[in-house]
């Protein structure tokens, strides 16, 4: 069976290389390049550029095609502009995420997936909790729990593509000492058996999580490092 593959860059690898930060940035496209343009710091440039070079090199690997003219498109649900979460038509299915130094690129031929990680950076706390935890959930998790429950969530509202429109209240997962599952999820009954989910081996300092929906049963998750490919797509430039 065909692994889903979860891929990983670190920002730091790629901070100091300017000639292979220019290269990247070229496998963009008009409106990707846009979307890097509006970003303030350096760093929040560089992980949107690290993300869209790894769906690019990963998807024109499996179609055969160059990165530059992988035919992603990136239509927000809620406006149609293009700053929504890549899309290629007929798959791979995709999700990306970035936080801290990581970058993390999910990609699966089977159906929609989520990634989330997120840097332990002390940012969620009692007031993000509120929002954060169903009332069956513990609230004395500490900051390690609340990061645990923070990327359980999001992976599963990456995975169903609701977002940030669902309240994540509504999400009742397991506890964060226990292996990740989704328990219930408030008016969707059907939920809970068509996601799988996975911690995922992220770098320390961060947290993060992999949600699969509609996935065959006990399909491999395999995580690799995407500083190769990186490299190598950098070269060709």
């Amino acid at each position: 069976m065909e692994p889903v593959t979860v891929w990983w860059a670190s920002l730091g690898r790629w901070a100091a290389r300017d000639a292979a930060r220019a290269g990247l940035a070229e496998l963009l496209d008009p409106s990707e390049r846009t979307r890097r343009a509006r970003y303030l710091r350096d760093a929040d440039r560089d992980r949107f550029t690290l993300g869209v070079a790894i769906t690019r090199v990963v998807a024109g690997r499996r179609s055969g095609l160059p990165p530059e003219r992988v035919p992603i498109t990136r239509r927000c649900r809620d406006c149609d502009e293009p700053h929504g979460p890549p899309a290629i038509a007929g798959g791979p299915h995709l999700s990306v995420s970035h936080s801290g130094d990581l970058v993390a690129v999910a990609v699966s031929p089977y159906g929609p997936l989520g990634v989330d990680v997120e840097e332990d950076s002390g940012r969620i706390g009692d007031d993000i909790a509120r929002h954060l935890l169903a009332g069956d959930e513990p609230r004395a998790a500490g900051g390690a729990g609340l990061l645990a429950y923070w990327t359980r969530k999001e992976a599963l509202l990456k995975a169903t593509g609701d977002g940030l429109r669902v309240p994540l209240a509504d999400l009742h997962v397991s506890a964060p000492h226990e292996p990740p599952s989704l328990r219930a999820w408030d008016g969707r009954p059907d939920l809970p058996a068509r996601m799988a989910m996975r911690v995922l081996d992220a770098a320390p300092g961060h947290a993060a999580c992999l949600a699969l929906l509609d996935h065959p049963e006990g399909v491999p998750v395999r995580e690799r490092d995407a500083d190769e490919i990186l490299r190598q797509a950098a070269d060709r430039i």
